[in-house]
């Protein structure tokens, strides 16, 4: 099937939109990319990346955990803990609401692909990422993003 599509065509749509969606995409560094994966809706997922992704909200969250002394040093004015926290409250509420409507595998629906990268936020710290990428079965449209912190 990706032959009908190309694995660049879909890689640069992902990248397109990753970078429209960025504070300061000229500072963006790609770490990977994956290549382009059959998409059965824009709400399944395999127990191989559910558990994938819950393994990242953990490390995550043990990361907060050792630099905060497991909460009794919190300070307020650590941008990179409120940063990285934010986006794990943004990327949780994607998770619960993603099982909550998780989908049986279906009919084959596009594309997926996944890049991890670092980038720059709004208060000018470095951050790194998971993006997710739904991608429509042409290869035109992107469907959905979502995106997973990284420590």
């Amino acid at each position: 099937m990706i032959s009908c599509t190309s694995k660049g065509s879909l890689h640069n749509l992902a990248m397109e939109s990753l970078r429209e969606s960025l504070y300061y995409p000229d500072q963006m560094k790609v770490i990977a990319i994956s290549d382009p994966d059959s998409a059965f809706g824009i709400n399944y997922f395999t127990r191989q990346e559910i558990l994938g992704m819950l393994r990242t909200m953990k490390v995550v969250t043990d990361s907060i955990m050792v630099r905060t002394d497991n909460m009794t040093k919190f300070n307020p004015d650590d941008y990179y803990v409120i940063s990285l926290a934010d986006r794990q409250m943004k990327a949780t509420s994607d998770i619960r609401d993603m099982l909550f409507k998780s989908e049986r595998k279906g009919k084959w629906s596009g594309w997926k692909v996944k890049i991890d990268y670092q980038s720059i936020d709004h208060n000018g710290l470095k951050y790194r990422s998971e993006r997710w990428t739904f991608i429509d079965k042409k290869g035109n449209n992107v469907l959905r993003t979502f995106d997973l912190p990284l420590p």
